[in-house]
C-alpha cells in the first residue's frame, strides 16, 4: 500500500511513523499522540471523561469531543476508542491530529474530528479533506461531528448517569418488557414503581444500552412515549 502522507502512531509509549506495507496497526494498542492541554490563550477546556465501551478514562480536548464519545459510547457496535490517535503529515508538510479513532465490531475504522458549524473555516476543512483523502487510501473512514441537537444532547448526559446495570436489572427487565411491549409512557414506568426506584433506575439504562427506544429529539416528559425493543430474558 502506497500513500503519499505520512502517518505517525504511539505504541507502547514512543512515537513512530507507519509505513502500512503490511496493514494498518492494531487500534487497540494505539496511545495519544499528544496529552490535552489548556492555556490562557486557548480554545479548548481539557476533559476526563468515563468510557464504558473502553472501560477507563479517555483524556479529550473539548466538551464536543466529550459529546462524540458519549454518542458513540451508546452504540453496540462499537468496540475501540482511541483519543487524538495519529498525526498525519501531508506530502506539502500540513500536520494534522485528527480528535477521536473508532472501531467497530466488524473491524471498520473510522477517524474523526469534533469541529461545530460555526468554526469549520477554511484552514479546518482544508486539514479535514487532508484526512479524508489520507483515510481513504488506507481504507480507513473519515467524518466530521459537529454537534447532536440540544434536546439530544441534553438527553444523551442524562442517561449516560445510568450506564451501569443496576444489580436488580434482570427482574425489572423482565417486568419492563411486559410493561412496554405494546408502547407505553415514561409516566406509566414511574406509577409503576413500589417507590423503591428500581423500575425507573432500570428504565433509564435500558434506555441507554438501547432495549428501550426513545425520541432523543425531544423534551422529555411523563407524557413522552417508550417502546421496548430487546428481547425480554
Amino acid at each position: 500500500m502506497t500513500t503519499d502522507s505520512q502517518w505517525t502512531f504511539k505504541l507502547d509509549g514512543a512515537l513512530c511513523n507507519w509505513e502500512w506495507v503490511n496493514g494498518g496497526p492494531d487500534v487497540a494498542l494505539l496511545e495519544s499522540v499528544r496529552s490535552p492541554t489548556s492555556t490562557e490563550y486557548s480554545r479548548h477546556v481539557p476533559v476526563h471523561a468515563y468510557s464504558a465501551t473502553m472501560k477507563r478514562v479517555l483524556p479529550l480536548e473539548s466538551g464536543l469531543e466529550f459529546e462524540l464519545v458519549l454518542w458513540l459510547d451508546r452504540r453496540s457496535d462499537v468496540e475501540c476508542l482511541v483519543p487524538q490517535p495519529c498525526r498525519i503529515t501531508s506530502s506539502e508538510g500540513i500536520r494534522h491530529v485528527p480528535d477521536l479513532l473508532e472501531r467497530d465490531l466488524d473491524g471498520k475504522v473510522t477517524v474523526w474530528d469534533a469541529r461545530p458549524v460555526n468554526r469549520q473555516d477554511a484552514e479546518f476543512l482544508s486539514r479535514a479533506a487532508l484526512s479524508e483523502r489520507a483515510c481513504n487510501v488506507v481504507g480507513w473512514s473519515y467524518r466530521v461531528f459537529d454537534g447532536l441537537t440540544h434536546s439530544e444532547s441534553q438527553n444523551l448526559r442524562w442517561v449516560s448517569g445510568y450506564r451501569r446495570a443496576p444489580e436488580w436489572i434482570e427482574g425489572a427487565r423482565t417486568a419492563l418488557a411486559q410493561l412496554l411491549i405494546g408502547g407505553a409512557a415514561i409516566g406509566d414506568v414511574l406509577d409503576s414503581d413500589d417507590q423503591d426506584g428500581h423500575m425507573t433506575a432500570a428504565m433509564w439504562h435500558l434506555i441507554w444500552a438501547g432495549d428501550v427506544s426513545i425520541d432523543f429529539n425531544c423534551a422529555w416528559s411523563k407524557n413522552t412515549q417508550i417502546r421496548w425493543d430487546g428481547a425480554p430474558k
